[in-house]
């Protein structure tokens, strides 16, 4: 349980310092990426309504054409991308990252109408077929290109598409390093043998034995005394003899 906790703080402190980076550096990154989000500063071609004009596309690109829209409504699509002998480009809808895109409040608001796919470099022409709508061609590789070139753009992308990751694994380690059950610590003990006196005798006088004449204290054994002879009173019973003999 303790080294998920301990990977868990550490992603947790690596995603709370890469957010904090994105977060320090959004400032300038969205100074140094609105002229290439602002389809009237970067675009390969700007037509009026009713208006066509020349265009050079690469077959290894593709292009966004886009339309200022008002206050989030629909816009017409009315519009043509030839090649030189008029046949249609390829394209495609816009799809779900195909976002609206607003640098400001009071910025006009640009939506992506059509998706072109060259399939072949050369010169194109775009017919401009609405009557009260311009349309702007943008090179969407080249615009994203040149943002990742700033410092402040790559590091804010890096801050978030690192740091949220980490930010959900550490929650996910977390959540498991909580949940789950402590760990039974098993204690051992060690038992130490108390030596005993002969053994302990034994080492001190280098492995000599213990003489066995001497009696062991702990066996209860009475040591034998010498029988003391009853001199006194034979000596005594002696003496009255001669006394009664006269």
């Amino acid at each position: 349980m303790g080294g998920v906790l301990r990977w868990a703080k550490i992603l947790s402190g690596c995603s709370f310092l890469l957010l904090l980076i994105a977060v320090m550096s959004a400032s300038e990154a969205l100074d140094d990426s609105e002229p290439f989000l602002d389809p009237s500063q970067f675009n390969e071609a700007f037509v009026e309504a009713g208006a066509s004009a020349s265009v050079n596309l690469s077959n290894d690109r593709y292009y966004l054409a886009l339309r200022v829209t008002e206050d989030g409504e629909d816009v017409p699509v009315e519009l043509r991308l030839t090649d030189s002998e008029g046949e249609d480009c390829a394209w495609e809808a816009p799809g779900a990252l195909s976002i609206d895109r607003q640098l400001s409040a009071d910025s006009p608001t640009y939506r992506t109408v059509r998706v072109y796919l060259p399939g072949e470099s050369g010169t194109y022409t775009l017919h401009n077929d609405a009557t009260d709508a311009s349309v702007w061609i943008v090179d969407d590789y080249a615009a994203q290109s040149e943002m990742l070139g700033s410092p402040s753009v790559l590091l804010m992308m890096l801050g978030c598409c690192f740091g949220i990751p980490f930010g959900i694994v550490a929650l996910i380690l977390a959540v498991v390093g909580w949940t789950r059950p402590a760990e039974s610590k098993v204690q051992v003990s060690a038992e130490v043998r108390i030596m005993t006196t002969e053994e302990v005798y034994e080492q001190y006088n280098e492995g000599e034995p213990v003489e066995k004449g001497v009696p062991d204290p702990w066996k209860g054994s009475e040591p034998s005394t010498p029988p003391v002879e009853e001199v006194g009173e034979e000596v005594a019973n002696q003496s009255w003899e001669n006394w009664d003999n006269g």
